[in-house]
């Protein structure tokens, strides 16, 4: 038996900046709070796996 999990089960484009991984702020780019930087956040999926592989690797 094969599982098969696509990207957009672990994660999705943050909505705070909108994936680019920076905001604005009085005309400075600084990485965004919401993701630290990365442009997505994990779903609940993708963070039992990042746990699990954390775990046993």
């Amino acid at each position: 038996m094969s599982v098969i999990i696509s990207t957009d089960d672990l994660e999705h484009s943050c909505p705070t900046c909108n994936g680019t991984s920076y905001i604005t702020i009085d005309n400075e780019e600084k990485p965004c709070e919401s993701c630290d930087g990365k442009g997505v956040i994990l779903t609940a999926l993708g963070q039992t796996l990042l746990h699990f592989m954390k775990k046993h690797i």
